[in-house]
């Protein structure tokens, strides 16, 4: 037997069990972990930005819908994504597992979304060249740049993407992150 104190300064006295070398009739409770409520807010962040970039660009302007109608499904894509991060984030920080496979699934497809708006980069290119009214070798060498622009976007998109879908899973990787049962896909 250990001498002890309780809260209290009282002295009392812990058996020791032998074979485990811990106190007997102890309980020993996890705390479950605080990753699912770090990750949740800040996917809420982040899609909370999304939003507020996207109605900034609609009210100064800057954004796709100059382009064309495709460019305005993709910013209301955009809207609509960045609106399903937040829901999910808000799922992650109440420990639902559900609330990761939409901000999972949302990742995904705003890669695909992104890389699919930079095939279209030779059109852009062309529209920003009649508008600034370059000569054949000014636009020559600007069509050609953007194959390289394309291409090293396409590979930022990919990797950017890539982190933060690690950063969403951290929770599905932590021992003890207390998520529920609740699933996307059943």
């Amino acid at each position: 037997m250990q001498p002890q104190n309780d809260p209290y300064g009282q002295p009392y006295n812990v058996m020791i069990d032998p074979n485990t070398g811990m106190p007997s009739n102890v309980i020993v409770i996890n705390q479950r972990s605080s990753a699912p409520l770090v990750v949740g807010i800040l996917v809420i962040i982040g899609g909370a930005f999304g939003v507020l970039g996207e109605f900034y660009n609609l009210a100064v302007g800057t954004s796709g819908i100059l382009y064309g109608g495709l460019f305005a499904v993709f910013t209301l894509t955009s809207l609509v994504l960045n609106g399903g991060l937040i829901v999910g984030g808000a799922m992650i920080s109440k420990y639902q597992k559900r609330g990761i496979h939409i901000s999972l699934l949302i990742v995904v497809i705003s890669a695909i979304i992104g890389v699919l708006s930079l095939t279209m980069m030779p059109d852009m290119m062309d529209q920003i060249a009649d508008d600034e009214g370059l000569n054949e070798q000014e636009r020559e060498q600007l069509v050609d740049a953007s194959g390289l622009v394309a291409g090293i976007g396409a590979i930022m998109i990919v990797v950017c993407n890539g982190i933060c879908g690690l950063i969403i899973a951290i929770p599905l990787m932590v021992s003890n992150s207390g998520l529920d049962d609740t699933s996307l896909f059943g």
